[in-house]
């Protein structure tokens, strides 16, 4: 299996990608490199059944792997994702066709054949190419790592699959999942942006109008590992809690009662008390839809400091904060840890990560349809959704899943993402018991099926005592010294407004860059395009500051750099298009950095109020 290409090729693959050869011995016994009729090498592999399977063609793997690439779009803008590497005749002919602003994205699960490939050919023009990531992997997390951190959503208006058919044959559980994955990754990305789209602004400015509160509560991790073997039942808002939620008064004392905030008015309809509400939605219509006028004073609120203002300041029970948005980073070791929830992006994800975190044993779902209920209903009778029906049919987003009850249910692409966390959180840590009693919905893999009446006869009959774990991690919590949080506010006034400085510098560079343009001065050019990158290349090193005032304009900005990318892709882009789009970027930021500094103007008079206050 050695020939002179071997030394070259594993030099060039540890140039490109970091990665050195591994010490341990490939295993040959399922991997042949023969010679085709045309005297090319190809490549077969024992299947798991003992049969040989060719991965390229016996006969000419060239002219085959020129057949399958003309299949393939060739249009800039696309992420073209390969299954197979092998010999690599399907990425050349790939390379010859597509686009050179596209990116070919390889997936390779043998390690053994990739070794014995990179003794058979000559693969430096392969292994060394910028416009090829060749992912050697035979774990779904390193595929999964590896294309959420290489996809770039903005860069790239399409995925384009392809590959070895028989890499999909030998290798066929991990084309499966690697598959999966993959559509998990755009589905969450695709939701992210929308998310951020939609309530970015809201995010950073009620961290910041909530940061004293946030400061003088306990956070979550406080309650870590206080419910040790406990169980806990987290109650949702889906359609099937119609079923079962009068059973919830019975709970009440023998289990430890999680609500996110949508089922809050459900629950008080019944007379039933939670023990935990959740709040995470940063808008206004969260506090007034579900939490004004909701009975909650005898329930412990658990909430992200990006939650509305109003959610904390009516609430009447005890407070416990959770989050790590990006403002915290700005007082170090100044306010404590709070405690991170995990999320895929539903408030009951959040409610679900604390349970396990607080140590519950089982953790319990109610009302945790993840899909429309067969008559097209989102949510369950006295929430205010409980009139919402989805009537649309199936399309791109929204697609039939499996059900709890055997068949299929419809769903759509946000409460796919929810539903994918559950599957690969109870993946993660197996070692709970996951009971789903929602008695309806979507099937969550992983989750022992069973009606909430018999969970309760068998799992809820002792009484538990969680008024004193709340007594004695709050009487335990020291508050920060709010001076030294002033005093970091204070210094974060002074860096924005310096940002706002800055891009109006910019944008005057930019105006006199138009003018030198025009009059083709290329001297005055070069000098206005280095102060302009100074000046962004400054931005992008202040993470704090920039990613923040960011948060502001998502929408903006992601159009901005959309139409910088499809710039790059065409061929008639002029100047004064880049000029016009980068202008407005830094008016944008101009625009954020002036919300920001008022924001935090607002959160010192807030710190300042509590101190005279508390005086």
């Amino acid at each position: 299996m050695q020939d002179s290409w071997e030394e070259q090729n594993w030099k060039i693959y540890k140039e490109r990608y970091g990665i050195e050869r591994t010490a341990k011995m490939p295993d040959y016994k399922h991997i042949e490199i023969v010679d085709s009729r045309v005297g090319m090498p190809t490549a077969k592999v024992m299947a798991s059944n003992g049969k040989w399977i060719f991965l390229h063609s016996s006969v000419d793997p060239i002219k085959e792997a020129q057949k399958n690439a003309s299949t393939v779009s060739t249009e800039p803008g696309k992420f073209i994702i390969v299954y197979g590497f092998a010999l690599g005749y399907l990425v050349e002919a790939l390379l010859e066709i597509v686009d050179k602003k596209n990116l070919l994205f390889i997936i390779e699960p043998d390690y053994d054949l990739f070794c014995a490939v990179m003794a058979s050919r000559d693969l430096r023009h392969l292994l060394g190419n910028e416009n090829i990531y060749i992912l050697v992997a035979d774990s779904i997390s390193r595929v999964n790592n590896t294309f959420f951190t290489i996809y770039n959503e903005v860069k790239y208006n399409q995925i384009i699959m392809t590959g070895l058919l028989g890499h999909q044959t030998v290798y066929s559980d991990f084309y499966q999942q690697s598959m999966k994955s993959v559509k998990d990754i755009v589905n969450s990305k695709v939701i992210n942006i929308a998310t951020m789209m939609k309530i970015g602004p809201n995010l950073i400015a009620n961290s910041l109008l909530n940061l004293s509160v946030y400061c003088r509560n306990p956070g979550i991790s406080s309650l870590f590992n206080q419910l040790k073997d406990l169980p806990v039942i987290i109650v949702a808002a889906g359609p099937s809690l119609n079923k079962n939620i009068h059973l919830l008064k019975e709970a009440k004392g023998r289990a430890a009662i999680f609500a996110v905030g949508t089922a809050v008015k459900a629950l008080n309809k019944w007379g039933i008390e939670p023990d935990f509400i959740f709040s995470v939605d940063p808008q206004r219509l969260n506090y007034d839809l579900h939490f004004k006028g909701a009975n909650t004073a005898g329930a412990v609120l658990v909430s992200e400091i990006q939650s509305h203002p109003m959610i904390f300041e009516n609430h009447q029970g005890p407070i416990f904060v959770s989050g790590h948005m990006p403002i915290i980073n700005w007082f170090g070791d100044s306010i404590e840890r709070k405690g991170l929830i995990e999320s895929g992006g539903s408030v009951a994800n959040n409610a679900f990560v604390v349970a396990h975190k607080m140590g519950a044993n089982p953790i319990i779902l109610v009302g945790q349809d993840l899909a429309y209920a067969r008559d097209g209903h989102t949510h369950a009778t006295g929430t205010n959704y409980e009139n919402n029906k989805y009537t649309g049919g199936k399309n791109q987003d929204y697609f039939d899943v499996k059900a709890n009850d055997g068949g299929k249910i419809l769903t759509d692409r946000a409460f796919y993402q929810f539903l994918h966390f559950f599957e690969t959180w109870i993946e993660k840590y197996p070692e709970c018991k996951y009971i789903n009693a929602t008695e309806g919905g979507a099937f969550i893999q992983g989750t022992t099926l069973m009606k909430l009446q018999e969970v309760l006869d068998q799992y809820c009959q002792e009484p538990i005592e969680i008024q004193e774990m709340i007594k004695t991690a709050q009487d335990s919590f020291c508050a920060p010294n709010k001076e030294q949080i002033l005093e970091k506010l204070e210094l974060r006034l002074i860096d924005t407004r310096g940002t706002i400085a800055e891009a109006n510098k910019a944008l005057k560079h930019l105006m006199q860059l138009e003018k030198a343009c025009d009059n083709r001065q290329g001297k005055k050019m070069q000098q206005h395009l280095k102060a302009v990158s100074k000046i962004y290349e400054k931005f992008e090193k202040d993470q704090q500051i920039r990613e923040i005032a960011e948060w502001f304009v998502q929408k903006e900005l992601y159009g901005v750099f959309a139409r910088t990318h499809e710039a790059e892709r065409s061929e008639t882009d002029e100047y004064s298009h880049a000029i016009a789009d980068y202008s407005l970027y830094y008016r944008k930021i101009i625009e954020a950095a002036k919300s920001l500094a008022d924001l935090i103007q607002q959160s010192m008079d807030k710190f300042r109020r509590k101190i005279d206050n508390d005086c």
